[in-house]
């Protein structure tokens, strides 16, 4: 029962991952084709996260993953496609996602995954 309840929060995300070392023609980064997941992504809401993140705390949304499953999964500077952004269209792997990984965090039996907002320059 605790699972499900779990469960019914998850949302369709998709990450594309950074390919290391890699740049197009114009220097910017390369990525892989976006891999859709479901998980629960929320935004950040408790007090330690907001000290963290500070007046940028209103662009961070974070999820909570098995470790055992998605352990070396995720990478810094990942793209991620949230709040109904999907790959769908696109000619260049992550050129619709709207958010960025920050660091992975292992917490034991958990991995943390903080995502912030990419805004447009």
């Amino acid at each position: 029962m605790f699972q499900y309840r779990l469960k019914k929060w998850n949302k369709r995300i998709w990450i594309a991952k950074q390919i290391p070392n890699e740049v197009d023609d114009y220097g910017r980064a390369k990525y892989e084709k976006p891999e859709c997941f479901e998980m629960n992504v929320q935004p950040i809401s408790s007090s330690n996260d907001m000290q963290e993140f500070g007046e940028n705390a209103k662009q961070i949304q974070r999820a909570v993953i098995e470790y055992d499953k998605y352990f070396d999964k995720f990478s810094q500077y990942d793209l991620a496609y949230l709040d109904g952004a999907t790959p769908n269209g696109e000619t260049i792997n992550g050129s619709n996602a709207n958010y960025r990984l920050l660091p992975p965090r292992n917490q034991n039996k958990v991995i943390l995954l903080y995502f912030e907002r990419l805004t447009a320059k």
